[in-house]
């Protein structure tokens, strides 16, 4: 195949995007400070300070009342916050390392920050939780009940296939059915073909199977990591800004755009709902929000002794001054049996939240995509059930994990689950990174035992924290920042003898500073569609079907056949795995070890 032809215009400049015409770690110099953070990229890498305990209490409590009914209306009414109060001051202690699980501080701080939660909630629809110096964002109104009937009629066509052609995901053991997934013909470096200029039309896509060039073979500098960057690369559309909302503008990675027009539409939708919530968990490191208790240790200070109990000063550090008083010599406490004597009777004090003040963030610093990004958005699509039955009732659970590798450039994902029969409660639980050589400097020198107990860890604890899990119950429209790992809790169907399903749709913003290969440049690559091209033109469509079907075998490379998407897809996923295996290991070799510094 030819390269195209450059346009007469010399106004239109050859495509060079990360992967075709830039490096694939290329960066825009001119754009960093606007980036948002990444779980991958070290200079856009978020760390937490680490949260206390309590505070991880906090953030779980508000995110639990958030889940009840009528809750914004509950949260003003003062019988029912009395219950509240009672339930959480009674809340078992067991393995709270002596701390109580709920102070009266702590209850009145989350009552105030509920009662704010409420009335923006009531205006936006949108509730922040878990939401210490970043945020997930979750919904339960985002979503009409019209449009999750227009989803479902739209993806019926999907599911309505035959046995054989059903793609089971791999190691799923026949509970994961994928509709429509990314990591099928994605951008394969060395094989992939890109529009060096022009563009890929939405519904005539498929004319354009074969045009372009490839991509080049995938290299890196010899100081990248090598797992976090990868020779395969998930396929964004991209989305237009208009008037009625955003649009579509190219095709969907294994979403024909002809057979699935209504489907697109519907998913415009989707994308219109999702970006509100994208804006209130999108941070760049000029912002961070306050956390709600933020005392430092002071080393030793921060113990003291219980009420009535009283240490016999030796004779020889008690002296009388000429009137007969005792003078007590304070040295006494440097002795090696008084500090024994406080080993075996100290107590921990436990840190309070800090005074209240809304938990707004400053409206300069919060995104604001379509004002931001006139060019519009890329976003990658996905859809997939879970599947349960009464021979196989039990889902295990998900890995821990970050979305795609760096040069995906996935900052967020959205989240929703539109069709759960017959499943019990699922969560989706979060872990953050921490900074333990911050963390290190928060308390004086070799003082580190009430610092390591307000936070939960341990010398040679990973820096990993997980700060709580967010309920995924149907309806629920849930976002959160490509900087948290993420893993699905398990689930089992709660009446065994009944098969149960679990629908979800997927979307996963890439970041709008650094635009990637999308289906805008990227022609399909799936030879099943090229096949129907090709059927249409003569002499090709006069000849029997059967003997159509032998000359299309006989393609070999590209486009795709459905045999070797899957082999690809293999690849990508062991790609998957070594980022984030990279990543854990990276964190996981920096532990608090706490020592002298």
């Amino acid at each position: 195949m030819t390269p195209q032809n450059p346009p007469q215009d010399a106004s239109d400049e050859r495509l060079k995007l990360p992967g075709f015409g830039l490096p694939i770690d290329y960066e825009p110099r001119d754009k960093l400070a606007s980036c948002f953070f990444h779980a991958l990229w070290d200079f856009r890498c978020f760390m937490s300070e680490g949260l206390k305990l309590r505070e991880i209490r906090m953030m779980n409590f508000v995110n639990q009342i958030t889940d009840k009914p009528n809750w914004e209306d509950k949260v003003f009414n003062e019988t029912i916050v009395a219950k509240w109060r009672d339930e959480a001051k009674s809340a078992p202690s067991d393995g709270l390392d002596g701390d109580v699980f709920f102070s009266d501080k702590m209850f009145e701080y989350c009552i105030k920050e509920l009662r704010d939660k409420a009335e923006r909630m009531k205006t936006t629809g949108i509730v922040n939780v878990l939401d210490a110096e970043l945020a997930v964002a979750k919904s339960d109104t985002a979503i009409s009940p019209s449009l999750v009937d227009a989803l479902k009629a739209g993806v019926k066509a999907l599911e309505d296939v035959p046995e054989n052609q059903k793609d089971w995901h791999p190691l799923s053991g026949e509970k994961v059915l994928d509709l429509v997934h990314p990591s099928l013909f994605p951008v394969v470096a060395g094989t992939t073909r890109v529009l060096p200029y022009g563009k890929v039309p939405l519904q005539d896509c498929a004319s354009f199977i074969g045009k372009g060039e490839a991509t080049p073979l995938f290299e890196q500098d010899a100081t990248d990591a090598p797992a976090l960057w990868g020779s395969h690369q998930w396929l964004p559309s991209d989305i237009e800004w208009t008037e009625n909302g955003p649009r579509i503008s190219s095709y969907i990675n294994n979403l024909h755009p002809a057979d699935h027009r209504d489907l697109y539409k519907v998913l415009e939708q989707f994308v219109a709902a999702a970006i509100p919530l994208w804006e209130e968990c999108l941070f760049r490191p000029s912002e961070k929000q306050r956390m709600r208790i933020t005392e430092y240790s002071g080393g030793n200070e921060d113990f003291v002794l219980p009420e009535g109990v009283e240490y016999t000063i030796p004779d020889e550090f008690i002296t009388k001054d000429e009137d007969g008083e005792d003078i007590i010599d304070d040295d006494y406490m440097d002795a090696y049996e008084y500090e024994e004597w406080f080993e075996e009777h100290k107590v921990l004090t436990w840190p309070e939240p800090d005074k209240y003040f809304p938990r707004v963030r400053n409206p300069e610093k919060k995104p604001n995509l379509e004002a931001e990004f006139p060019s519009g958005l890329q976003i990658i699509f996905k859809l997939a059930n879970i599947h349960l039955t009464p021979e196989s009732p039990d889902y295990d659970g998900g890995t821990w994990h970050i979305e795609g590798a760096l040069n995906d450039r996935i900052v967020a994902t959205a989240l929703y689950y539109y069709d759960v029969e017959n499943i019990s409660e699922s969560r989706l639980a979060f872990t953050q990174v921490v900074d333990a050589d911050e963390m290190r400097m928060q308390a004086p020198q070799s003082e580190y035992e009430s610092i390591s107990r307000w936070h939960g860890i341990g010398p040679d604890h990973e820096p990993l924290q997980e700060i709580g899990s967010v309920l995924t119950r149907q309806g629920r429209l849930i976002a959160f920042p490509n900087v948290f790992q993420h893993q699905v809790q398990p689930f089992h169907l709660e009446d065994p003898i009944k098969p149960g399903h679990r629908k979800i749709l997927a979307m996963f913003l890439v970041d709008p500073n650094i635009r990637v290969l999308s289906t805008a440049v990227v022609p399909p690559q799936r030879k099943d569609w090229w096949a129907c091209e090709v059927r249409k033109v003569p002499p090709f469509s006069d000849i029997p079907r059967e003997i159509f079907d032998l000359i299309v075998d006989f393609v070999d490379d590209f486009p795709m056949s459905w045999e070797r998407a899957k082999e690809v897809r293999e690849m990508l996923m062991q790609e998957r795995s070594w980022t984030n295996e990279e990543w854990k290991g990276k964190h996981g070799q920096n532990t608090y070890n706490f020592c002298e510094h």
